[in-house]
């Protein structure tokens, strides 16, 4: 998806409608390929299309209010049950094809016979999904496109309101899907708790599709991204064996009558030979075996959702989405720090996850305005910076651009006799990062973690808290121009 380099701060519903746009290019672009018999991905992504935009619908509904109608959204969920029937017997066929080389002749009988039902399934589903599918489409998504492509602003002069920007939007909605989405998850208590596992299943692929438009533009957006996936892994497994398990019943049964009716046939011909080669040919055996296979396999599986997810799995993901939703508050309100600061005794030993930069930093001169001159040497490389901050204490104003190192030159030579060198130390913290300043120009540690809230109470990290020495928030001995003078 590309988006313009303010997408995440324009008004919530222009960027909704961008979004809206940009995945109805998609859907139109791989619907022209439907026609194409050689081009085996072009329902999928399709379907990926289509399913996409209705979730980003269905999470906006507010934001798209007055333009997208209840037509709309029937003729989208038409369109996402048409494009997905045949997903699961495509998904057993594969699975099925895995058994195949642990299984006795008896058995692989069994196993045929299924894979032979469920690929006349799927050749049906298939053909019945590619056909009106394309027309269907089009039929709405002109309409559609009109809708959600032009925006309406209504100003009222007289009664101004507060102006909300997409970052603090999704923030917000990025909470909101990750608390259902674990109210589900602990639900699950047992391996029979399917349609707790479904809807967990179906709030991950919410998530993941929420926050997947601004991964360009924040990394945190990647990493809930990929959890979210390996969430859907799991739970699409367990779903897919518990579709399986009921399908296979209804075979067993449905095998079960085809082999009667053949051995009544035969014994009504009284050929011995015949009915015992017929007894010999019945595929309960295979089924059987196969059954008992997906069920522990649907044991192995919620295992696994229970060490992975139900237990610490929940939590990082919860951390993760956390750190997201901060990281885009801040961009919301980018002007804007909010931190304490703790001058420690020593410098704590530091968990793993954390790594370090060296920074230089200076200031040019002035009386009412210093601005700051940062190089910054790291994981990424090299940057410099230009800073300006106002006020003291919890809160402060912050303003900062990136510049190049020509311009850096340039200017620090007027920082002379007001600079200071440290080792930052960045280390993640549930929804916090602490910030450990290590000063290499004197025998100096501070601790410092940005808030969303000004308000907010701050419990320091157990491999932190014996070396904090005070709270030093707001205390113009700490601030880095003083020491720096």
């Amino acid at each position: 998806m590309s988006f313009p380099p303010d997408f995440l701060l324009r008004a919530p519903e222009e960027s909704v409608r961008r979004i809206c746009v940009n995945l109805l290019e998609e859907a139109h672009a791989a619907s022209e390929r439907l026609d194409d018999p050689h081009d085996a991905e072009a329902l999928h992504d399709f379907r990926v299309a289509i399913r996409r935009l209705r979730s980003t619908v269905r999470a906006w509904r507010d934001e798209l209010k007055g333009s997208v109608k209840k037509r709309h959204r029937t003729a989208l969920k038409g369109l996402q049950n048409a494009t997905g029937a045949g997903r699961d017997a495509e998904v057993a066929i594969e699975w099925l094809g895995t058994q195949r080389g642990g299984l006795n002749p008896t058995h692989r009988r069994g196993l045929e016979w299924m894979v032979d039902r469920l690929q006349t399934r799927h050749r049906e589903a298939m053909a019945h999904a590619c056909e009106g599918v394309k027309e269907a489409f089009h039929a709405i998504e002109a309409d559609l496109l009109d809708a959600v492509e032009t925006m309406h602003t209504v100003v009222h002069l007289s009664k101004p309101t507060a102006s909300s920007t997409y970052a603090m939007a999704l923030a917000e909605k990025v909470r909101e899907h990750t608390e259902e989405l674990v109210r589900h998850l602990m639900q699950i208590a047992s391996i029979e708790d399917r349609d707790e596992a479904h809807e967990a299943r179906i709030m991950g692929k919410r998530l993941r599709y929420l926050v997947e438009p601004v991964r360009a533009f924040t990394p945190e957006a990647g990493k809930v991204v990929k959890r979210c996936k390996l969430l859907q892994d799991v739970l699409g497994d367990l779903n897919d064996c518990h579709v399986l398990r009921e399908d296979l019943g209804v075979a067993m049964e449905q095998a079960a009558v085809q082999h009667a009716r053949r051995l009544h046939e035969i014994v009504g011909g009284d050929d011995a030979e015949r009915l015992r080669q017929e007894i010999r040919k019945s595929h309960r055996p295979g089924l059987l075996e196969v059954t008992r296979r997906v069920q522990q396999r649907t044991k192995d599986l919620h295992v696994r959702l229970e060490k992975e997810w139900l237990a610490d799995g929940a939590h990082d993901l919860l951390e993760e989405t956390g750190r997201l939703a901060a990281h885009l508050q801040r961009l919301a309100a980018p002007d804007v720090e909010i931190e304490r600061k703790y001058l420690l005794k020593s410098m704590p030993e530091l968990p793993e996850g954390s790594y370090a930069v060296e920074i230089d930093q200076g200031w040019l001169p002035g009386k009412r305005l210093r601005e700051r001159l940062r190089r910054r040497t790291g994981p990424n490389g090299t940057e410099f910076f230009r800073t300006v901050k106002l006020g003291q204490g919890v809160q402060r104003t912050e303003l900062e651009e990136e510049t190049n190192e020509d311009v850096f030159d340039a200017l620090w030579a007027l920082t002379d006799g007001c600079r200071v060198r440290k080792r930052r130390h960045v280390v993640p913290d549930g929804t916090l990062t602490w910030e450990i300043d290590e000063f290499l120009d004197r025998e100096l540690f501070l601790a410092e973690v940005e808030l969303d809230d000004p308000d907010a109470q701050v419990t320091p990290p157990e491999w932190l808290a014996p070396h904090i020495q005070r709270d030093v928030t707001g205390s113009k001995k700490y601030v880095n121009l003083n020491l720096a003078r």
